[in-house]
């Protein structure tokens, strides 16, 4: 049954018989009938592995782009994915519900103050409770630092790195 998520994305079957010799080669060589269909029904399980956890990793995209502030609704017209319930379902799938729920219905920390106008008091106003942070946005290839590994540096918890200039270059006289 094919997958409604993976809708107009297609492989050739030339594509196909290409990666099923390059990943299955050893096993496609046994010259043992039994011992090749053995070889190659765990290879199967494997790549359904494989599979399972792609779908995972791109429901983990997809709730990445909702979370940075893309709508459901865009996220499902640029990703192919067509539907609202078709993101939702991938981000279930990836177990990213409650993550992509907390960052989407967190109030933004820092309210808007109304304007001094000259002459007139401003009356004092609560400020809201701050909501929880959003967990960082992963950058593929990149990880960032926790709070205690960036302490163990010798830098801030929180907030920018500070950066040092290098030194001036003078010229030399030749």
């Amino acid at each position: 049954m094919p997958d409604p998520t993976t809708e107009g994305y297609t492989a050739t079957a030339a594509e196909i018989e290409g990666m099923v010799r390059n990943l299955c080669a050893y096993a496609l060589s046994e010259p043992d009938p039994l011992q090749r269909y053995a070889d190659l029904t765990h290879q199967q399980v494997l790549f359904d592995g494989i599979v399972a956890a792609i779908q995972r990793e791109r429901g983990r995209a997809v709730a990445d782009l909702v979370i940075s502030g893309m709508p459901v609704a865009e996220a499902a017209a640029k990703t192919n994915l067509a539907t609202v319930p078709r993101v939702r379902k991938l981000i279930s799938l990836a177990g990213e519900t409650e993550r992509v729920r907390v960052a989407t219905t967190a109030k933004p920390s820092t309210a808007a103050r109304p304007k001094k106008s000259k002459g007139a008091p401003v009356a004092e106003t609560e400020e809201p409770a701050a909501a929880p942070p959003a967990p960082p946005v992963s950058s593929p290839g990149k990880r960032m630092l926790t709070a205690a590994e960036r302490e163990a540096l010798g830098l801030p918890a929180e907030g920018r790195v500070p950066r040092s200039r290098p030194p001036k270059r003078r010229r030399t006289a030749v």
